[in-house]
């Protein structure tokens, strides 16, 4: 194959340290820019650099640092209390205050808009302006992990949020390290250092220019890397990094991720009532034991992952692990609570899917195995989200990242607790969750958690798979480092000289 005849030829000879630009491809684009009109990981990358928000997550000391606030104050038990820098600039050259804070959350707030990326302000329920740079945030009940909301909380300049959605995605205004320099959909994204950026937390960018690609197939982004077209790619499969290793002039690294996978099934009827075997829980148990969780791992997703039992990542508070439902790899059992549900022959329904193809074709062949036939529809994100949020998929292969949150706040409470992609709809773990949520009790989060945890594993509403770990490639001449939240830092890179 290609890259095999590629490995071990001479370095890459399109470096570009000279020009002091970083090339990176990827196999997903946001259809907008914008970090609330969109949940896809590259729309989250795009986020961190292009906005800012008031509050950054420290993520050798986990601890919370002040960012485009300079103080954070509790008011009450609903009411936290902002004073924004001075002298912020956005990128159109205006100056940002607590009057963009307010904006920006009104704007979210407000159904009419029809937010993409919900979970950055759902927690929210209004804010008030007291002056010119101090802003009240509040919340309808007291919420448990409000800092590590306020590291998501990206505030869009007035003049943006203007444009509406649209507006917003055309053309993309922050206060980031980066600006938006190029916008060609489907093309290219070139981002270039903002020189009037205040630092803050993330501090100052040494590369001077960025330029995204979308390039679907992987094949295509190893062969780029190694001969020199693309400076730094991810995603990269086991087998690929066995290949590209040892060549010189690249280097390949790993990190674990709070990023996860699994599928989810119509526990709820969405997608209508009639003859829909999910609404049976012997039929989500079935599902749950047929899936060869370990072989697929072990032979596809690779090293760093391991296989999920719970609807979260271990990593993020309240993600309890005993006293759970585990589903062990066993056809026959899966098979026998087949044919107890009414479907000795199995059945054939449609399973969503939009990223790590050959992971979800794996999951067919293990449905398959026990008698479902799950015809695959394969789509961009923005069409698979859309078909779940519209009842049209009764299964859907996913994979979540949290928005990089290490909190189960924004992983099992958003797709339990009656967001849109909610397709259970458990009034007893809704409550149990918004128990959780709402105190700032952290033994009182871990026990509802645990509860509502509990339910969802006995109830097997969806099938947990595995965590997710990326592995990254790049010119040896371009200072990387892995990140544990799955957000390639470039504005702390730099080229070795």
């Amino acid at each position: 194959m290609a890259i095999a005849a590629l490995a071990f030829g001479a370095p890459p000879v399109m470096a570009q340290p000279a020009q002091n630009t970083i090339r990176w491809f990827s196999d997903t684009e946001p259809a907008n820019l914008s970090p609330y009109f969109n949940s896809t990981r590259e729309g989250v990358i795009f986020g961190f650099h292009v906005w800012d928000a008031p509050l950054y997550r420290n993520l050798q000391t986990g601890e919370y640092e002040m960012h485009l606030a300079e103080s954070v104050r509790v008011v009450d038990d609903t009411t936290i209390e902002l004073r924004i820098r001075e002298g912020i600039v956005a990128h159109n050259g205006d100056t940002v205050d607590a009057r963009d804070v307010v904006a920006t959350v009104e704007f979210a707030l407000n159904p009419a808009n029809q937010l993409t990326n919900l979970g950055r302000t759902r927690w929210l329920s209004g804010a008030e302006l007291v002056d010119d740079r101090t802003v009240r945030l509040r919340t309808p009940s007291p919420f448990g992990p409000w800092q590590e909301y306020l590291t998501t909380l990206l505030i869009i300049p007035r003049a943006s949020l203007a444009g509406g959605r649209d507006g917003m995605g055309r053309n993309p205004i922050g206060t980031g390290p980066y600006r938006v320099a190029e916008l060609s959909p489907g093309q290219r994204i070139v981002f270039e250092r903002f020189d009037r950026y205040f630092g803050g937390a993330k501090g100052k960018p040494e590369v001077e220019r960025l330029i995204f690609r979308r390039v679907p197939e992987a094949n295509t982004r190893v062969a780029e890397l190694l001969t020199g077209g693309v400076d730094w790619i991810w995603r990269v499969t086991p087998d690929q990094a066995r290949n590209i290793q040892r060549r010189r002039g690249v280097t390949v690294a790993s990190g674990g991720t709070v990023r996860f996978h699994f599928l989810q099934m119509d526990a709820a009827g969405r997608t209508g009532t009639e003859d829909n075997p999910f609404r049976d829980v012997r039929v989500r148990r079935a599902v749950n034991h047929a899936i060869d969780r370990a072989g697929i791992v072990r032979n596809l997703v690779g090293e760093g992952a391991d296989v999920l039992h719970a609807p979260c990542h271990p990593d993020q508070f309240g993600c309890v692990q005993d006293g759970i439902t585990r589903y062990d790899y066993n056809p026959a059992r899966a098979r026998e609570l087949l044919a107890e549900a009414g479907y000795p022959n199995g059945f054939t329904v449609n399973m969503g899917g939009y990223r790590e193809r050959p992971w979800g074709e794996a999951i067919i062949g293990n449905l398959r195995a026990v008698g479902i036939t799950a015809n695959l529809q394969w789509a961009q994100y923005d069409a698979y989200q859309r078909a779940t949020r519209e009842g049209q998929l009764r299964l859907a292969y996913g994979s979540w990242g949290s928005t990089s949150l290490f909190d189960v706040a924004n992983s099992t409470s958003y797709f339990f607790r009656g967001s849109p992609d909610d397709l259970t709809r458990d009034p007893e773990v809704m409550a149990m969750l918004e128990r959780g949520d709402n105190t700032t009790d952290p033994a009182a989060r871990r026990e509802a958690y645990t509860a509502a945890i509990r339910r969802i594993t006995e109830q097997a509403y969806w099938a947990p798979l595995w965590t997710f770990p990326v592995t990254y490639a790049h010119n040896s001449q371009l200072h990387f480092t892995p990140t544990a939240d799955e957000i390639p830092r470039f504005y702390r890179s730099r080229w070795n000289r």
